[in-house]
């Protein structure tokens, strides 16, 4: 295994011991992998439900998040219920990922964070035939955490403030906000500046591109 591996595995042992039916398995014909049952609790702390689950390692990880899978065929693989094709979990939009990766995950916070409160979301779904706060599928979920983040609801406008993130250091904190509010930086989107650069030039420039694409469609 290489060291990214090597670090999957060891915050996998970590992570059984908060989630305690689930194992590690490496093998040498694949990347590392946890199996096991994720237990769901209500807010009493009485356990109401739970998933056979496999997480596996990706070879950028910790940069994007594991792979979950459920494995006992109980949930639909199809897009209506944020799940791929080939049944690995959408757990949130690719944005929303590279910021959560940026802040620095481990496996245990990421199952906790992000896998437990989407298996939540599931079980409601199963009970009441809808998802709570769910995003639009596809390109209309996409923006509307572009939204989120920058409180813009233009596409073009988002495109331009986004080039401007990509293409511009960090503004001093007295300047006017480079949106065009006339508010002065730090009152304005120096939170968004930072989230958003925070994800690396190369996947800043993706999202400059994916925009372009989408204003031309």
């Amino acid at each position: 295994m290489n060291k990214l591996y090597d670090r999957f595995a060891e915050e996998a042992l970590e992570a059984i011991s908060s989630f305690p039916d689930l194992q590690l398995c490496i093998r040498e014909d694949s990347l590392p992998y946890v199996i096991g049952n994720l237990v769901l609790f209500d807010e009493n702390d009485a356990m109401y439900d739970k998933y056979s689950v496999r997480i596996e390692c990706p070879n950028d990880y910790p940069n994007s998040f594991p792979l979950v899978y459920e494995t006992n065929q109980r949930l639909p693989h199809n897009i209506d219920w944020h799940i791929y094709g080939d049944g690995h979990f959408c757990i949130c939009t690719p944005i929303e990922e590279y910021i959560y990766c940026a802040k620095g995950i481990t496996l245990t916070s990421f199952i906790q964070k992000q896998v437990v409160p989407y298996l939540h979301n599931q079980s409601f779904r199963e009970k009441e035939g809808y998802f709570l706060n769910e995003r639009s599928h596809g390109s209309m979920g996409i923006l509307e955490s572009l939204y989120d983040i920058l409180h813009i609801n233009d596409v073009t406008k988002v495109y331009s403030t986004i080039v401007y993130i990509y293409k511009n250091s960090k503004p001093s904190r007295t300047s006017k906000c480079f949106c065009g509010s006339e508010l002065k930086y730090r009152y304005c989107h120096k939170q968004a500046y930072e989230v958003l650069k925070s994800i690396g030039q190369e996947r800043l420039f993706g999202i400059i591109t994916y925009l372009n694409n989408l204003q031309y469609m």
